[in-house]
């Protein structure tokens, strides 16, 4: 359930890249003011309430807050179909961040009781299945809704008036969240895994103990932290733009700039999820300190080259097959990065960890990522045709200074 809702979540976050081309005729937009729209708006307040979601998850019940997250982004969601301009989108796609922001503090924790440190790290990788095949189901799924109603035409619906058809879209796939968040009365609560020094610290650790704890640790911190903001960064930077680098280059629809892309993000996330959870666990079992770390700087390390070439190989088919290999190691790095914390951090701090973790990432990943790419492209190119050449040179700096900061994080790591 915790997979399906990370699938269903990364759905309603990425359909925005599928409709960028009636979203700008509509409201006369800029390629900075869509990446404004895609990045910004969503992680305004999406790293703002990650920390007392953590804080939240680190002390209630996470099966509730998870939940409850699913039925207000998936309501957020639907609500993006009825706005009418600029910032009534900007403003949905702030709630859209705001109820996300509670699922994966929630999720990991609850991940992190469920099984042993020796065994968490393929559990975690596998949750993160749920990013990259909802991502590729978002560019599939997603590109087929837009193609299906865009022969619609505008639809009148009663109090709302007269919708477009890429309005009809968040619908599709915002509504469906909604009935799934009442799965969650079904999903087991599991006991709280403490030390007896956690035990004895009792069931509330005051803000100052967390940051306090992070300070002793921040050289191993904040190169992890850094190098998994760098990897995001970079592939989605690729999932921003991707759609659009398709659609402008070789003249597609949404839908068969979609499912080509989506289907690269599928295979390759997955594969690279599969495995690298599978390798981190048999390295860990045979006693290598840190594997995951170095699982995390050998993915990025083998992918950046690929991903760099994604946008300017000159065929479709190759620019596909590429992403699934960048995607395959970015993906992989960013699911791993958050085990050296689940497996070094005590369980009361858990959620508020990898909350700041989910922050960093957010912020590098899904506001300076899409933006730099927009940026380039409008004032550096000033041409929406060469957003491929955007791509690769934030992609070409990206890749190399998260593989280095994995590197120097695994000389630091302090866990078991």
């Amino acid at each position: 359930m915790l997979i399906l809702a990370l699938t269903l979540s990364m759905i309603d976050r990425m359909i925005l890249t599928l409709l960028v081309g009636p979203i700008k005729a509509d409201f006369g937009l800029s390629d900075t003011q869509i990446s404004l729209l895609h990045g910004l708006a969503f992680t305004l307040l999406y790293v703002v309430a990650g920390l007392p979601m953590g804080r939240l998850a680190d002390h209630y019940s996470r099966r509730a807050i998870a939940g409850w997250s699913v039925f207000s982004w998936s309501l957020a969601t639907a609500m993006c179909g009825v706005t009418n301009n600029f910032w009534q989108l900007f403003v949905s796609r702030v709630c859209v961040g705001i109820g996300e922001a509670g699922l994966s503090p929630a999720a990991v924790s609850m991940i992190s009781d469920y099984f042993s440190k020796a065994k968490v790290a393929k559990p975690i990788a596998y949750y993160s299945i749920g990013a990259s095949a909802g991502a590729g189901l978002a560019y599939i799924f997603g590109g087929v809704v837009v193609d299906y109603v865009s022969t619609l035409g505008p639809v009148t619906i009663p109090v709302f008036g007269v919708i477009r058809p890429w309005q009809l879209a968040f619908f599709a796939v915002g509504l469906p969240g909604i009935l799934f968040a009442a799965v969650f009365m079904f999903v087991r609560e599991p006991k709280r895994n403490k030390t007896q020094q956690e035990i004895e610290a009792g069931e509330r650790v005051p803000v100052s103990e967390v940051v306090a704890f992070f300070m002793r640790h921040k050289d191993f911190l904040i190169l992890q932290l850094g190098a998994a903001s760098m990897a995001a960064l970079a592939i989605l930077s690729l999932h921003a733009w991707m759609p659009a680098f398709l659609m402008r280059t070789y003249g597609l629809s949404p839908g068969q700039a979609g499912t080509g892309y989506g289907v690269a993000v599928l295979i390759g996330g997955v594969s690279g999820l599969l495995l690298t959870g599978w390798l981190s666990n048999h390295w860990t079992a045979k006693g290598m300190r840190a594997a995951h770390i170095r699982i995390a700087c050998l993915s990025v390390a083998i992918s950046t080259i690929p991903a760099v070439l994604t946008p300017l190989v000159p065929n479709f088919y190759l620019s596909i097959i590429l992403s699934g290999f960048a995607v395959f190691g970015f993906a992989a790095a960013i699911a791993l990065a958050p085990v050296a914390l689940q497996v070094s951090v005590p369980n009361n701090m858990r959620g508020q960890i990898y909350a700041f973790y989910l922050l960093t990432i957010s912020v590098l990943g899904y506001t300076v990522g899409p933006m730099i790419v927009a940026l380039i492209t409008d004032l550096v190119f000033q041409d929406e045709m060469k957003v491929g050449l955007s791509m690769a040179l934030v992609v070409a700096i990206a890749g190399p200074v998260s593989a280095i900061g994995f590197g120097l994080a695994r000389t630091k790591y302090f866990g078991e």
